[in-house]
């Protein structure tokens, strides 16, 4: 039995929904829970019948704190749990994770894993939800055998919280469909002109910890520079009005809004570089998609994107929102294509540890193994 939140288009809801349709490949019979959910990437009923697995719904479970709903939302687990008497119960996300290892532990399922999906120490919260948070989820690791974490460095900052004892985690790292991304042929990289500028694509939710005014402060600056560049924003989301007068503020003329798209393959294909401003990062399933797709990557050192991006390797490492270093490091790869060229290698290379398949391999392995 797999447990999320909710399975809005994002990266926790793709990987859940693929290692529920992998884990049914492998002979499981498989339950996914989920709350309420309100923008799906895909059609979730038809997603679950082609891939064999049963879908669930629980509306009560829901992503705010709401003492009703939760309590409502844990009988509802925990009825569910006790209906199905899963062998594996795997939580996944926050919300889900906190009820369902205590739905779990209730109903004393005999092996109990929870994947965070992300990282709570900085960037979210305000420092006293933050510790709210922590202070839950020492709580709730009580209440399950193994803890996966997306990178080593997200499980080092859960061991310097304190959650749990250092042989309750595990890294599982993440996981999706890379195979589009292999697939496509990447731009040569060559120095850019006004004629062929640098192509520069920003992919994610447009939300705060996301920060794509980051990305907007440095294009002023390369714009005011006249660095030959143009710059795609892919993706959609509360902040994306905001975003755009941001950009006719400071009168950027070579950015474009995309909005959703579902064709992600074919647009990296036709970039030469892939920049995230995020404030945290637990893992980034769209840096992946960026590495196999032979794109160079440019960030900050936040969350566990140091596990991903090796400084002056695969990609550049900046310091948290600072668009003078994200300058800088555009400038460097854009006039330097043979170092674009080595760190588009390095990264097909790389991105293969982190298919679905692998994934589900160490997850299946942690079920059965840990």
């Amino acid at each position: 039995m797999l447990v999320i939140t909710r399975l809005d288009a994002g990266g926790s809801a793709d990987v859940t929904l693929r290692l529920a349709a992998g884990l049914r490949r492998c002979g499981c019979e498989v339950f996914l829970i989920s709350g309420k959910t309100v923008e799906p990437a895909c059609d979730l009923a038809k997603f679950a019948k082609q891939n064999g697995f049963h879908l669930i719904f629980v509306p009560a479970l829901v992503r705010q704190i709401n003492l009703l709903l939760d309590s409502l939302a844990f009988i509802h687990l925990l009825r569910w749990i006790k209906r199905l008497k899963p062998a594996v119960l795997h939580t996944n996300t926050s919300k889900a994770g906190f009820l369902g290892r205590l739905a779990g532990y209730v109903a004393r399922v005999p092996r109990i894993v929870h994947s965070d999906h992300g990282h709570i120490f900085y960037g979210y919260y305000s420092p006293s939800l933050t510790l709210f948070f922590i202070v839950l989820e020492k709580l709730a690791a009580h209440w399950c055998h193994l803890i996966l974490t997306l990178t080593e460095s997200g499980r080092q900052d859960y061991l310097k919280a304190r959650i749990a004892p250092a042989n309750k985690f595990r890294v599982s790292s993440g996981g999706t469909d890379l195979q589009p991304f292999f697939k496509v042929k990447a731009r040569p990289p060559q120095i850019p002109t006004a004629n062929d500028p640098l192509r520069v694509i920003w992919v994610g939710r447009l939300v705060p910890v996301k920060n794509l005014p980051l990305l907007l402060r440095a294009v002023a600056i390369l714009q005011n520079d006249n660095f030959p560049s143009e710059y795609w924003v892919v993706g959609d989301g509360n902040e994306r009005e905001s975003s755009e007068i941001l950009a006719r503020q400071l009168r950027l003329d070579k950015v474009t809004f995309w909005g959703f798209r579902r064709d992600m393959p074919q647009l990296l294909a036709q970039c030469d570089l892939f920049v995230f401003t995020s404030l945290n990062e637990g893992f980034g399933n769209v840096i992946v998609e960026a590495m196999a797709s032979g794109l160079p990557v440019v960030g900050p050192a936040v969350g566990g994107t140091p596990d991903l991006i090796t400084n002056g390797v695969n990609g550049i490492l900046i310091p948290s929102d600072d668009a003078p270093a994200l300058v800088a490091a555009i400038k460097k790869l854009g006039m330097n294509p043979e170092l674009r060229r080595r760190m588009a290698a390095e990264n097909r290379k790389k991105a293969a540890f982190y298919t679905i398949d692998n994934y589900i391999y160490r997850v299946t392995n942690a079920y059965f193994n840990g």
